[in-house]
């Protein structure tokens, strides 16, 4: 019962402050089909430097293991927010 009142109360107080105009923020955790990977500042041998890992961006390449958007991609359009 307490995590449920817990619950509804960060609800409403998350609303709240949407509605006021804070900055919202994303913090999506998952799999592959959202963490594309970035190894730039690594020392390694594979990197996502090449012309394929960025042939759906207008910018060309990414630096992410990817040629397109991701689901944290098309959700951060569909809010208006920057990746």
């Amino acid at each position: 019962m307490a995590a449920a009142v817990a619950l509804v109360v960060s609800v409403l107080a998350l609303s709240a402050m949407a509605k006021a105009g804070s900055p919202i923020v994303q913090y999506i955790f998952g799999d592959s089909l959202t963490e594309v990977g970035n190894n730039n500042y690594l020392a390694s041998l594979a990197k996502a430097n090449y012309p394929w890992y960025g042939i759906d961006y207008p910018s060309g390449i990414t630096g992410r293991f990817t040629n397109g958007r991701t689901i944290g991609d098309i959700l951060c359009n569909v809010h208006d927010l920057t990746t």
